[in-house]
C-alpha cells in the first residue's frame, strides 16, 4: 500500500501497513489507528512501578513494539513470550475484560505503540480480518494456558489439529451414484454437499445412503440434494475437542463438518476423536499395562509419534513434554521387566534397573535411543548372572522392537560392563573420577544422568548408595570438575563474529545446524557441571538450574535467561521434529535457518548468546583446577 498520511501520523502508519493484522485494513481504517496511538518510550530493566503503569488492567490497551525486545512473564517470573519489532501484546485482556497478572521486563530499549479500548473495539467491529486475527491470537494463547495439564491432552486441542484436511465435496446438482462413487475413491463415509457460493448445504453419510436410498429403492441418478441432510450441524476449526465431542454425542452423529469464519473446511469423525485419545499419553500407558507380549508392546507403541505430534500441536512446554514422553518409556520399562519374570521367576538377588542420559534426565524427544544398565546387590556373582543377562536381553529387545534402538555405544544392561554389583559401579566412577581419560569424560554426559526405573524389593537403599558415592566423588576433585569443563566448552552454539546463525558448509547437512548439539547439550553440560560441583542429586537440567538459583551459584538473572534460553531452544526443536513427523518425515535435530522467520531466528540467536556467556562463566568458574 502506497499510503500517504498526515506528517504528525506518517511515521506510525507506514510502520502499521507492513505488519498483520494491519496490513488488511484499509487507508482510513489505518488513519484511525495511526491517530489514536500514543507512543512510549521504555529504558531495559524497568522498574515495578512503570511496568504496572504499563499494564494497567483498569484501562488495558493493545500494545505494539515499535522497536526493542520485551518479556511478558506471570507472576511467578516464568516466560510467556518475548515480543520484538512487530509483535504484540495486551489483547488478552481487551478480549477477555480480565486481568492476567502478567509483568512486562524490558530486555532491551523500545518504543511501544499503545492503542486504547475503545479504538481497538472500532477497528475489530469494522474489520473481520483485523477481528479474526485476535480471535486465532486468542486461540492460540488457551491452548498455551492448557500446557501444563498434560492428563487433558486429548481433548485440550483445537478441532482443526485433529480434523480430515481437504474436504471431499461435491455441489447439490450431483447425482446419488457420482456422490456414492466419489466416497468409495476417496474411502470416506462423509460427503460434504457445497453450492456455487461456497457455503455448506448438506451432509450425505454412509448411513444416509443405507436409510434414504437403499432402503426407500431410490433411483440413483437423483440429485443428491434429494437425500442429504440438509443445513447440518457444524462446529469452528478454533472450538476444543471437547466442545466438538459433546456437540457429536448431543446431537447423536458422527460426522460434523467444520467451518472457518462460516466456510467449510474439513469433516471431524468419530474416528479421530478415536484416533485422538489412543494417543493419549495415559491411555497408552494402561493399555502397556494390559499388554502380554513384545509384539503387543510394539504394535501399541506405532502411536508414539502421534502421541508426540499431537503434544508439539497443542504447544506443550518443551520440559513437559520430555517428562510425558519419559513416563511412557518407564512404564514400558517396568512392564517388559514385569514379563520377563512371569517367564524367569523371582530375581536371584536385589537390583535396580537404571537409566541414563534423556531417560534419566527426562528430556527424551522424538529420537531416543537406549542407554542404561543394571545396578545389582553385592552378592551378585557368576552364578546368578544368567538370570540378570535374561533379564536384560528380553527388555533391551523389547524396547528396540518399540522404537527405543539399540545404543550405538552398547551402554545398555545386556552388555556385562553395565551389568554389575554396587561395589564395581562405585569402583567405575572412582577411576572416571580419579583418571578422567577422554573416554571416561565422554561417559560423564550419559552415566552422570542416572535415575532409577525399577527397584526390586530389598534393593531399596541401592541407588542412594550409589548416587551419594559419586556426588561426594565428583564435588570434591576439582581436576575433574575442570577437565569436564574443558570437554563441554567443545560444543559452542552456532554463532558467527555478528551474531548470525553458523551452519555446515558441506556434507548431508549443509546450510544446517545440529540444534541438539549445538545449543541443548551446552546448556545440559553448564546445569550438570554446577550441580556436580555442589554436590545436588537432582538430574533433571531444568531442576538442576533452579536449584542453582536457589542456592546461589548462579546469579538469578543468569539462571532465569538460562531457563528461557532451554525453553525456546528445545521449543525450537519440537516445532522442526513435529513438522518432519506431520510430513511423515523421520524426525532430526538438522535446522536451516533458512526455514525460520527473522523474528524467530533473532530469538534463537538471542537464546545462544545467552548459553555462550554462561559458558564462558563455566570456564571463569572451573578451569582453574588445570592451573
Amino acid at each position: 500500500m502506497n499510503s500517504e498520511f498526515p506528517p504528525e501520523h506518517r511515521e506510525a502508519g507506514r510502520f502499521l501497513e507492513t505488519i498483520k493484522p494491519f496490513d488488511s485494513l484499509s487507508q482510513k481504517q489505518l488513519l484511525f489507528c495511526a491517530s489514536n496511538l500514543l507512543t512510549t518510550y521504555h529504558r531495559a530493566f524497568i522498574d515495578e512501578q512503570q511496568t504496572a503503569a504499563v499494564l494497567d488492567y483498569k484501562n488495558p490497551s493493545l500494545f505494539v513494539v515499535r522497536a526493542g525486545v520485551f518479556d511478558i512473564r506471570t507472576d511467578n517470573d516464568e516466560l510467556v513470550e518475548r515480543v520484538s519489532e512487530g509483535g504484540f501484546f495486551g489483547f488478552i485482556s481487551l478480549l477477555t475484560g480480565k486481568n492476567t497478572k502478567h509483568k512486562l521486563h524490558v530486555v532491551e530499549d523500545g518504543l511501544l505503540y499503545r492503542l486504547d479500548k475503545k479504538a481497538f473495539k472500532t477497528i475489530r467491529n469494522q474489520s473481520s480480518e483485523f477481528d479474526h486475527f485476535f480471535n486465532q491470537a486468542f486461540a492460540q494463547r488457551l491452548r498455551v494456558g492448557l500446557r501444563k495439564r498434560p492428563e487433558n491432552t486429548a481433548l485440550a486441542t483445537v478441532v482443526q489439529e485433529v480434523m480430515a484436511k481437504g474436504l471431499i465435496a461435491v455441489n447439490p446438482d450431483t447425482t446419488i451414484r457420482e456422490s456414492a462413487q466419489r466416497m468409495c475413491d476417496h474411502n470416506i463415509a462423509s460427503l460434504a454437499i457445497i453450492d456455487d457460493q461456497k457455503q455448506l448445504v448438506g451432509l450425505f453419510t454412509d448411513s444416509d445412503c443405507r436409510k434414504r436410498v437403499v432402503a426407500e429403492s431410490i433411483d440413483i441418478s437423483q440429485p443428491i440434494e434429494q437425500v442429504m441432510t440438509s443445513s447440518p450441524i457444524t462446529v469452528d476449526q478454533h472450538a476444543m475437542v471437547h466442545e466438538a465431542t459433546l456437540i457429536m454425542i448431543r446431537h447423536k452423529i458422527k460426522h460434523l463438518p467444520v467451518t472457518n469464519m462460516g466456510k467449510p473446511v474439513g469433516m471431524l469423525t468419530l474416528s479421530d476423536l478415536i484416533r485422538l485419545q489412543a494417543s493419549d499419553p495415559v491411555l497408552i500407558i494402561n493399555d502397556i499395562h494390559r499388554s502380554k507380549s513384545i509384539d503387543e508392546l510394539a504394535k501399541l507403541f506405532e502411536k508414539i509419534p502421534e502421541l508426540l505430534l499431537q503434544l508439539i500441536k497443542q504447544d506443550v512446554r518443551a520440559d513437559d513434554l520430555g517428562r510425558i514422553l519419559t513416563s511412557v518409556t518407564g512404564a514400558l520399562t517396568r512392564h517388559l521387566i514385569h514379563l520377563a519374570q512371569l517367564k524367569l521367576g523371582k530375581e536371584p538377588c536385589p537390583f535396580v534397573w537404571l537409566a541414563f542420559g534423556s531417560q534419566g534426565r527426562q528430556d527424551q524427544s522424538a529420537k531416543s535411543d537406549q542407554d542404561n544398565g543394571l545396578l545389582i546387590a553385592n552378592n551378585h556373582n557368576s552364578d546368578n548372572d544368567g538370570y540378570f543377562y535374561e533379564l536384560a536381553q528380553f527388555v533391551n529387545r523389547g524396547l528396540d522392537a518399540c522404537g527405543y534402538v539399540y545404543c550405538p555405544g552398547d551402554i545398555m544392561a545386556k552388555n556385562p560392563q553395565w551389568r554389575i554389583s554396587l561395589d564395581a559401579w562405585k569402583s567405575t566412577f572412582h577411576k572416571w573420577i580419579s583418571e578422567p581419560s577422554e573416554k571416561a569424560l565422554m561417559h560423564t554426559s550419559i552415566f552422570f544422568d542416572m535415575r532409577p526405573i525399577h527397584t526390586s524389593q530389598g534393593a531399596e537403599d541401592l541407588f542412594e548408595d550409589l548416587q551419594k558415592h559419586v556426588l561426594k566423588l565428583a564435588k570434591d576433585n576439582g581436576i575433574f570438575l575442570a577437565l569436564l569443563t574443558n570437554n563441554a566448552l567443545g560444543l559452542t552454539p552456532p554463532l558467527g563474529f555478528i551474531k548470525q546463525l553458523v551452519v555446515e558448509t558441506s556434507g548431508e547437512q549443509e546450510n544446517t545446524f545440529d540444534i541438539k548439539k549445538r545449543g541443548i547439550m551446552p546448556i545440559t553440560d553448564i546445569a550438570r557441571i554446577h550441580a556436580l560441583s555442589a554436590g545436588m542429586s537432582t538430574v533433571n537440567t531444568r531442576e538442576r538450574i533452579k536449584a542453582l538459583i536457589e542456592s546461589g551459584l548462579i546469579s538469578d538473572v543468569d539462571g532465569k535467561n538460562l531457563l528461557d534460553a532451554q525453553e525456546f531452544i528445545s521449543h525450537q526443536r519440537l516445532l522442526h521434529q513435529g513438522l518432519q513427523l506431520s510430513r511423515s518425515q523421520s524426525p532430526d535435530n538438522h535446522i536451516n535457518p533458512s526455514s525460520l522467520s527473522q523474528l524467530t531466528a533473532r530469538q534463537l540467536t538471542d537464546a545462544f548468546k545467552v548459553v555462550r556467556d554462561l559458558q564462558r562463566g563455566l570456564k571463569l568458574s572451573f578451569q582453574r583446577g588445570l592451573l
